[in-house]
């Protein structure tokens, strides 16, 4: 039996007229001009589809080198990619009986506690999160559903202990990370814009430990700690064991093992281009996926790198790049995809988009801007806060609550005002190139009105008016405080201080 991944249709995709529908490898390259995106069960596939993908196109065209070298993979529209396809089509078979695609064909399916029905994806740490999507199948895995979980375990998966094995499962680095597509019009350039710098003479852009291979290319050997060949290495690492045991035509049992693992002493963001970084104590950490925090509030660190803060995508700084050589239009959009997780269990996954003018990634005055922007929203959450002093430990005190924690997480003005910020954002993004100053002096207006509905009307059901007039009027000279600059602070701080000597003496 054989299901040639080049050939047959899995890859789920949308059309131009807005159909879903599967296409094979070669057969994606030959249309994507007309295809508008791929679509797949849940956004880790979809990532991890994307990757594989961009795999193929590196070691294709072994670029792009440069710009121009970019520009030329452009017009050969696919063919080199195609050729590569059909003279590898060996390798992509996810039937094979000695190398089937990406899978571990050493392993035992006789092997006791090793191998899973095909609905279970994570053994013992399934989540509710991944219990429902292949109820419906009978417990088995149609071909095109098996070859893109393939892909997704190696990419996306839980760490921890896997039943039957010895050794925990790596940390995959895109898991729990905020990853970054830029996205085209249609699939075609949403790929060409997400292909990444990349030559060898120069290490680029990560560095060579041997001949970069994609796995599919190389002998298998037993899990080990390896560090990647290179980038087209990398992106195709394996990181878990897996293989599917077929019954006819269905897979009814799917295995999961630990795979190989990085050194200690060696960092993903060697290699990784998709992945926005944050400078800690404990050196680059990537931008976590939080699922009750809008990710607009991390935007910065998607658009550009501050020396001393963080470190933006280096696909968005390659995308900077090609708009230097004008090759591309003057918007950036990004599709962020992940899986969020705690203590190896998947609590949720993240698909969210944002746009914005290319003018964050080039100019570095308005992107500073921008970053003053949410650091003002940021500033303004203190008024939801219970401390000492904030409007709701002064609402607790004339209630009599000691508890203004637990007053102020039932209340919940928080949540009310982030939400009234996520419908603005994306306005102050578009206006903020043309008007700057003016613009930010208008968002603090709005987040400073955002704050005062989103407290009133969480105290609305305390009955207790003077509670709620102490409050309010606590509100209002802390959003007084908040909205003073810098300059005005010390010098009222100074003056505090001065009075409070005085009186001392």
């Amino acid at each position: 039996m054989t299901f040639n991944l080049t050939q047959e249709p899995w890859i789920p995709v949308i059309t131009y007229d807005w159909q879903r529908q599967d296409v094979s490898l070669v057969e994606l390259f030959e249309t994507w001009e007309n295809l508008r995106e791929i679509q797949a069960d849940n956004p880790p596939t979809t990532l991890a589809l994307h990757r594989f993908l961009l795999a193929i196109l590196h070691r294709a065209y072994q670029g792009p080198r440069n710009a121009d070298h970019w520009e030329e993979i452009q017009e050969d529209n696919g063919e080199k990619a195609i050729e590569y396809l059909q003279e590898k089509r060996d390798h992509f078979d996810l039937l094979h009986p000695e190398h089937p695609f990406m899978q571990d064909i050493s392993i035992n399916a006789d092997a006791s506690g090793e191998v899973y029905l095909a609905s279970v994806l994570h053994g013992n740490n399934t989540s509710t999160v991944f219990c429902h999507e292949h109820q419906w199948s009978n417990s088995s895995l149609s071909p095109q559903q098996a070859a893109r979980l393939v892909l997704r375990l190696h990419m996306f998966d839980v760490g921890g202990r896997k039943t039957g094995a010895s050794d925990s499962a790596a940390l995959i680095p895109t898991m729990d990370a905020a990853n970054i597509l830029i996205r085209g019009q249609y699939l075609r350039e949403t790929l060409l814009l997400n292909l990444m710098e990349y030559d060898t003479s120069r290490e680029c852009p990560g560095p060579l430990t041997g001949e970069d291979l994609p796995t599919w290319e190389q002998p298998l050997a037993k899990p080990k700690e390896r560090i990647p060949s290179g980038y087209i290495n990398y992106l195709t690492y394996q990181w878990r064991r897996v293989r599917i045991f077929q019954e006819g035509d269905r897979t009814v049992r799917l295995a999961v093992h630990p795979g190989d693992r990085f050194p200690k002493t060696i960092s993903a963001t060697q290699w990784e281009c998709g992945i926005a970084y944050r400078n800690t104590k404990k050196g680059l950490m990537p931008i976590r996926l939080n699922l009750q925090k809008s990710l607009w509030r991390d935007s910065t660190a998607f658009l550009q790198s501050a020396e001393d803060a963080s470190n933006c995508p280096r696909i968005v700084e390659w995308r900077g790049e090609l708009k230097s050589e004008e090759l591309v239009s003057g918007m950036v959009h990004l599709q962020i995809l992940g899986l969020t997780v705690d203590n190896a269990k998947p609590l949720g996954w993240t698909n969210a988009q944002f746009s914005a003018p290319i003018q964050y990634l080039t100019d570095r005055g308005l992107w500073q801007t921008l970053s003053r922007a949410i650091a003002t929203a940021e500033d303004h959450q203190q008024v939801f806060k219970s401390f000492r002093g904030s409007p709701y430990a002064a609402l607790a005190e004339t209630l009599k609550n000691g508890d203004a924690q637990a007053l102020a997480k039932s209340l919940d003005g928080e949540s009310r005002y982030w939400a009234m910020l996520d419908r603005k954002f994306q306005t102050l993004l578009k206006e903020l190139p043309i008007n700057g100053s003016a613009e930010l002096t208008k968002w603090t207006d709005i987040v400073q009105k955002s704050a005062r509905e989103a407290f009133t009307d969480s105290i609305q059901s305390i009955r207790n008016y003077e509670a709620r007039a102490v409050a309010l009027r606590t509100l209002e000279w802390k959003l007084a405080d908040l909205r003073m600059d810098p300059e005005e602070k010390a010098e009222k701080k100074a003056k505090a201080a001065k009075k409070k000597e005085k009186v001392s003496k």
